[in-house]
């Protein structure tokens, strides 16, 4: 099923960014909620039941509900994040545009519209302008050569500037794998919340048997009101991405929960 740019496989659970080629395995509560939704495509679907549950899970929460929504709209991104609809009150609503729903017909020349436009200025120039040709495709060899040349120096300087990590340590799983932690942050001082984070999050990984998540980098916002995690691995051969951002207005901030742990699948 074609969602925007990402094609959603309903058998495997994955969901696919076919601009980026990122893949993502949805657990429990992102995967009904989105069922569910695409089975109502253009009806209001409430939050009971969207996370109701049946003789093999439990339901769903409100907030799980909630959250699940936040995470599908974050991986459909800005362009196509509004395909789901908040009515307020009542629950939420699948809206999909057919003519932005279309499967990409040409990867390599969408994910490379330069490419494009310099096959299709080819192309006319061979029809029109045979002559005029070798000058052309010289200016724009050489434009090409500029601009690959600068991508590299923007590179190579983001690279010997790459802010090192304030914090990295590693555990190791029941079957042997290891899971490394890298905390980022902005200063060396009064972190401690960004440390027990890290540990608590470690202490979610630390019972599982193995898991297709490898690297794991945390940091948290300026106003400590945001907690970013991206979890980086591997399953069946594939290289795994998976961003996360949870927020907490409260006083008193847990971001981490035993709930939370439990339904974001960390495990294999």
């Amino acid at each position: 099923m074609q969602l925007g740019d990402c094609l959603f496989d309903r058998q495997r659970g994955l969901l696919t960014n076919q601009v980026s080629g990122e893949q993502w395995h949805l657990p429990r509560a992102e995967l009904q909620v989105l069922t569910l939704l695409l089975a109502n495509q253009d009806k209001i679907v409430a939050k009971q039941t969207l996370g109701a549950g049946d003789d093999q899970y439990a339901a769903l929460s409100d907030s799980s509900v909630t959250r699940a929504v936040f995470m599908l709209r974050s991986f459909l991104g800005p362009m196509h994040e509004q395909m789901i609809e908040t009515v307020k009150g009542k629950g939420y609503r699948l809206h999909i545009d057919k003519r932005l729903s279309q499967p990409l017909p040409n990867q390599s020349i969408r994910s490379n519209p330069l490419r494009a436009n310099y096959q299709t200025m080819i192309t006319w120039l061979f029809g029109k302008h045979h002559r005029v040709l070798k000058a052309w495709v010289g200016v724009l060899v050489l434009l090409l050569c500029i601009l690959v040349g600068g991508q590299w120096l923007v590179a190579a300087s983001i690279k010997v500037h790459h802010t090192a990590p304030y914090d990295s340590h590693s555990i190791t799983l029941e079957s042997g794998q290891q899971v490394t932690f890298i905390s980022y942050a902005k200063s060396k001082t009064n972190n401690t919340s960004l440390v027990a984070l890290s540990q608590k999050l470690a202490k979610g990984f630390a019972s599982c048997e193995s898991s297709p998540w490898q690297q794991i980098y945390l940091s948290l916002s300026h106003d400590k009101q945001v907690f970013n995690i991206t979890m980086r691995g591997e399953k069946l051969g594939q290289s795994l991405v998976r961003n996360l951002k949870l927020t907490d207005y409260r006083q008193q901030k847990s971001f981490i929960s035993d709930a939370w742990l439990t339904e974001v699948s960390l495990c294999e």
